[in-house]
């Protein structure tokens, strides 16, 4: 056990090195005071509507993760699990070093309603894969735009292989949810559809009109290689970084839309606080 935690505390170091490395190469190429410079000019109408959207896409998440728990035949009502959900956020963004976010649920559910540690890690982990899928597939969709008609096919046959593949691995490593597996996709590909369009409004924020697919791509890039680092922070930044100068489009908006996106999220996970803080009064949702 204190091997693990060891273990743990060492991999988040890393990821916040990571981060603060990437972090200090992209502001040697691109000073901070150029991009917040940017911020004095930024439409905050459209900035509103890209948190609006942002919060929708985590109040959904928070649907697909009961699709799960139900599948496992753990009915924990919707509020409860909307403040499990931001306080695992608030975990995963302002406590690298500690508890993760999805510990702290499999730790407290147990605790609370004595539930299979096994089924809830099962239903956090499956939940993860239905979002990871979601992301490939909309990298794929969005590529039409992006390649000659002659690569449609390989791309078609792709995303139907990606799909199929992961549904049969579901169904027989996870029987229990071969029956919510499409549903739970298509609510994962709403939370990411809601996140692009999220990210679009930042870049309309700051009057960007075009490039729309590549910078798409982009996010939903960046939300994989996240896992390599704390909360994605600067390896979002790098790969507009990197990408401005592949594609033409102006560096310093670019990542300032990416630290825009992410004091957004820092934002909403600060909600967790006030569940946390608050009685946690979980309750099982009526039948």
């Amino acid at each position: 056990m204190k091997k693990n935690k060891i273990n743990r505390y060492l991999k988040n170091i890393g990821k916040i090195l990571i981060s603060v490395i990437l972090l200090y190469f992209v502001f040697q190429k691109i000073p901070f005071r150029e991009v917040t410079k940017l911020w004095s000019n930024i439409n905050f109408i459209y900035l509103l509507i890209a948190s609006l959207l942002f919060l929708a896409s985590q109040i959904i998440s928070t649907k697909r993760l009961e699709l799960f728990f139900k599948a496992n035949n753990f009915h924990l009502s919707f509020y409860s699990n909307l403040k499990l959900y931001f306080i695992g956020m608030f975990y995963n963004f302002f406590i690298p070093g500690g508890i993760g976010g999805d510990a702290f649920k499999v730790y407290i559910l147990n605790k609370n309603f004595d539930w299979n540690a096994k089924k809830i890690t099962s239903s956090l982990f499956n939940d993860r894969l239905s979002g990871l899928l979601a992301i490939c597939t909309l990298i794929l969709a969005i590529s039409f735009n992006l390649f000659e008609i002659k690569y449609f096919p390989i791309i078609i046959v792709l995303e139907v292989i990606g799909i199929f593949f992961t549904y049969f691995l579901t169904k027989k490593m996870f029987s229990s949810y071969r029956f919510i597996f499409f549903k739970a996709f298509f609510y994962s590909i709403l939370v990411q559809v809601l996140q692009v369009i999220c990210f679009i409004f930042i870049l309309l924020s700051f009057n960007v009109t075009n490039n729309f697919s590549i910078y798409s791509v982009i996010f939903l890039a960046s939300s994989i290689l996240s896992l390599i680092s704390f909360a994605g922070i600067g390896i979002r930044e790098m790969l507009f970084l990197q990408a401005s100068k592949w594609f033409g489009f102006q560096s310093e908006i670019a990542v300032s839309a990416s630290l825009i996106f992410t004091i957004i999220t820092a934002f909403f996970s600060l909600f967790g606080v006030i569940f946390q803080i608050r009685k946690l009064n979980l309750k099982l949702s009526i039948l």
